[in-house]
């Protein structure tokens, strides 16, 4: 019987304030544009061939790959 061993994935809990371009959030794409608001950012990501625009409270975490 073979058996493949995969890689586990690798996922990191980042504070909202250190995500940067190219970063990849966990079920949502890859992270285009990053506009910061008195209370929140706005973030353009690449999601199902679209450009979608995600808003998140500055107190929030996310999970990036």
């Amino acid at each position: 019987m073979n058996h493949i061993l995969e890689q586990p994935i690798m996922f990191k809990n980042l504070e909202i304030a250190n995500l940067s371009i190219g970063d990849k959030l966990i079920n949502l794409g890859e992270v285009l544009e990053i506009s910061e608001y008195e209370d929140y950012y706005s973030l353009v990501i690449a999601r199902r061939g679209q450009r979608q625009v995600w808003t998140f409270g500055k107190e929030e975490e996310v999970y990036v790959s």
